[in-house]
C-alpha cells in the first residue's frame, strides 16, 4: 500500500505513487500554461465565439477537430486546473476562514470579482464542504460566471448603461433567490449527496487523499465521464447546425420569444462576455432588452457541461431545481423589464 505525503512532504511516496504524482503535477502545469496562453491570445487578437473564425486553430484544423478542441480538450483543461485551484482554496480556507463570505449576498460580491467560467467554479462545491453553508457556496458558484470585471466593463461599453445596470441587478436577483431556494431544499433533503454537502463526505466524493495532486486527480476522475458525455453532445448539436438554427432563427418579441431564447441559452454556453458581443447587432435593431438579459443570464449561469458536473456534485434533484430557478427567474425578469 502506498504511503501518501501531504503538502509538507514529510513522508515519502512509493515509486509508482511518486510517478503518478509527478505526472499529475506536470499535466497541471502544462494545462495552466495552455489555458493562460489561450486567454492572452484571445484577448490580444480580440477573439470570441462571435468571430472565432479568426482563431488560428479554426483556420488550420478541420471542423470536427476544432469542435473537439473547443468542446472537449479546452473544457477538460479548464476543469482540471479549476479543480486543483478549488482543492487548494479548500486547504487554505481554515487559515482564511474570517475572509470567506458568510451569506449569499457577500458570496455574490466575491464571485462577481472572479473572472472564471462555471466549469472552473463548480469544483468549489465539492472542496468547500463544511467550510461554508451550501447556499453561500452556490451563490458564489453561480455569480462567478455571470459577472466579472471584464463582463461588467464590456456590458456598459458595448450595450450601454441600461443593459449594464440591468445585467448586474438581474444577476443579483437570480443568484440570491436561486441560492436561497437551493439551501431550503438541501436542508430538507436526506439524500447521500445532501449529506456530503452538509459537511461529511459520501462514497461518491471519491477517496480522501492527503496529497493535493492526488486529491485533484481523484475529484477530476469522478467528473470525467460527465464531461465527455456533455462535450460529445455539444459537438453534435453544433456540427449538425442545430445551434446556428436556434440562434439565428428565433425572435425576441413577447413571452414566446423570451421562452425561445431561454431554451437556447440553457444548454449552450457563452463565456467571457461573448453573449454581449452576440447581442449587440440584435439590440441595435430593436431586440427587447429584457429578452437580451434573459438570454445573457441563461447562457452564462449554466450550460450542458456545467449541468453534467452539477449532477455529479449535488445530485439530480438539486440540479433540476437549480435549472428550474434559472429558467423561471430569468423569464420573470425578462417579462418585467420588457413591460417597463
Amino acid at each position: 500500500m502506498e504511503t501518501v505525503i501531504g503538502l509538507d512532504g514529510e513522508k515519502g511516496l512509493s515509486r509508482t505513487g511518486n510517478l503518478k504524482r509527478n505526472l499529475i503535477r506536470s499535466s497541471l502545469i502544462g494545462g495552466a500554461v495552455l489555458w493562460a496562453a489561450d486567454i492572452v491570445y484571445r484577448a490580444a487578437a480580440d477573439i470570441s465565439y462571435v468571430n472565432r473564425q479568426k482563431c488560428i486553430l479554426f483556420r488550420i484544423l478541420p471542423r470536427p477537430g476544432f469542435l473537439a478542441y473547443e468542446y472537449l480538450i479546452e473544457t477538460l483543461i479548464i476543469v482540471f486546473v479549476g479543480t486543483f485551484i478549488a482543492v487548494l482554496i479548500a486547504r487554505q480556507s481554515s487559515r482564511l476562514k474570517r475572509f470567506l463570505p458568510g451569506n449569499p449576498v457577500t458570496a455574490f460580491l466575491y464571485g462577481s470579482l472572479i473572472p472564471v467560467c462555471s466549469c472552473a467554479a463548480i469544483p468549489l462545491i465539492s472542496s468547500m464542504k463544511g467550510k461554508m453553508r451550501f447556499q453561500t457556496t452556490m451563490s458564489f458558484v453561480l455569480a462567478a460566471p455571470l459577472l466579472s470585471p471584464y463582463i461588467i466593463v464590456l456590458s456598459f461599453s458595448v450595450l450601454g448603461l441600461k443593459y449594464g445596470v440591468l445585467r448586474i441587478l438581474s444577476s443579483f436577483v437570480l443568484v440570491v433567490l436561486t441560492a436561497v431556494v437551493l439551501g431550503a431544499f438541501e436542508r430538507r433533503s436526506k439524500s447521500p449527496e445532501a449529506g456530503a454537502l452538509a459537511g461529511g463526505c459520501s462514497k461518491s466524493c471519491g477517496p480522501r487523499e492527503s496529497d493535493i495532486y492526488l486529491q485533484t486527480f481523484a475529484v477530476f476522475k469522478g467528473l470525467l465521464p460527465f464531461l465527455l458525455a456533455a462535450g460529445a453532445l455539444g459537438m453534435a448539436l453544433e456540427y449538425f447546425g442545430t445551434r446556428d438554427l436556434m440562434l439565428y432563427g428565433l425572435f425576441g418579441k413577447g413571452a414566446a420569444g423570451i421562452a425561445g431564447w431561454i431554451l437556447v441559452g440553457v444548454p449552450f454556453y457563452f463565456c467571457n462576455g461573448a453573449e454581449v458581443l452576440f447581442l449587440r447587432p440584435l439590440m441595435n435593431h430593436g431586440f427587447p432588452v429584457g429578452t437580451g438579459i434573459a438570454f445573457s443570464l441563461t447562457s452564462t449561469a449554466i450550460c450542458t457541461t456545467s449541468i453534467a458536473m452539477l449532477f455529479r456534485m449535488i445530485g439530480l434533484k438539486l440540479t433540476l431545481i437549480l435549472i428550474g430557478c434559472t429558467v423561471s427567474i430569468s423569464f420573470g425578469l425578462a417579462l418585467i423589464i420588457n413591460h417597463l
